[in-house]
């Protein structure tokens, strides 16, 4: 869709998250549609400064479920770009995760939202032809899905930017395994794959998050009870380009090839821009066709040039 809206038909978004980035592309996206957007964060004036955007500070992890009700009040759709305050390893908890998730939805009843769209994660998707095993129980999904993220440039560029000292570690990993594609591996980069493929098999802490965002669809399977959709961004969710071109795929990971085969999961993942998932999003609250839907959407992402991981708006009165 895509289109400028006129003033009559302009929605009021609320965005949690406006500043992050998935929220931050969002909110461009929508303001340049002509859409109204309320960021509510702790600190939603990074995003920039817009006559169409009003900041709200509100801390979602300790206000009460009444205290963000009235934050919602008079907003025709609420975003959910949540996204934990650390930086690093230490953002990726279950807990928190689902019991910032748990609140929100019960605020959202409580204010009446006409629409929520939860913005969650690829892990609660399933597995093709299973519907009852996630990609999480699937035993080669996560490998592979490590192998795709080093395979990238652009992701690893993404990854070392909000990961800290975990993002250092995946450089490595990239680096030795375009060594052994190459024909140039050697004994230390043999062993750099060995050790960071074994870490992730046993030990990889972004799993607890992941684990928190596929249990988080919990609250939302089979609920009726308020208006809502449940975004799971496909596994290569990345900065990139705004191409405008995607697919949309329900409940099942979206997969290159037969797409009904869950076998051998290696380069077979796909991806999706944050400007383009933005534009799925923002088609979705303007034509809310998914209400009651699990749904991801995928996009080409052959041009794999880094892109900024968090965009900021130019105030109108400078375009």
């Amino acid at each position: 869709m895509s289109s400028i809206v006129s003033e009559n038909k302009a929605l009021r978004f609320g965005v949690i998250g406006p500043a992050g980035f998935g929220g931050s592309y969002l909110c461009l996206e929508l303001i340049n549609r002509g859409h109204h957007v309320v960021g509510i964060s702790r600190n939603p004036g990074k995003l920039g400064s817009h006559e169409r955007y009003t900041s709200i500070s509100a801390d979602v992890s300790t206000q009460g479920i009444k205290e963000l009700a009235l934050v919602f009040e008079n907003l025709d759709v609420v975003v959910n770009e949540y996204g934990p305050h650390s930086a690093g390893a230490d953002a990726l908890q279950y807990m928190p995760y689902l019991e910032v998730t748990r609140k929100i939805i019960l605020a959202i009843k409580l204010a009446k939202v006409k629409y929520f769209i939860m913005v969650g994660g690829c892990g609660s998707l399933f597995m093709p032809g299973n519907n009852y095993e996630s990609v999480l129980e699937n035993k080669g999904w996560w490998l592979a899905y490590r192998r795709a993220i080093a395979d990238s440039e652009a992701h690893t560029s993404y990854m070392e930017e909000r990961l800290g000292p975990m993002g250092t570690g995946l450089r490595k990993y990239r680096i030795a395994r375009l060594a052994q594609r190459n024909g140039e591996g050697t004994a230390e980069t043999k062993q750099i794959i060995e050790d960071y493929e074994g870490y992730v098999r046993r030990n990889d802490r972004a799993l607890e998050f992941i684990t928190g965002c596929r249990t988080s669809f919990m609250f939302f399977d089979g609920n009726t009870s308020f208006r809502w959709t449940f975004v799971s961004p496909s596994a290569l969710y990345r900065p990139g380009k705004r191409t405008g071109n995607f697919e949309i795929r329900f409940d099942e990971l979206p997969l290159k090839g037969d797409e009904k085969d869950p076998t051998n999961l290696d380069d077979r993942l796909h991806g999706i821009s944050a400007a383009d998932l933005a534009i799925a999003i923002a088609d979705e609250g303007e034509l809310q066709t998914k209400c009651w839907r699990h749904w991801s959407a995928f996009a080409d992402l052959a041009d794999d040039t880094p892109t900024p991981s968090y965009v900021t708006l130019i105030p109108s009165s400078h375009i």
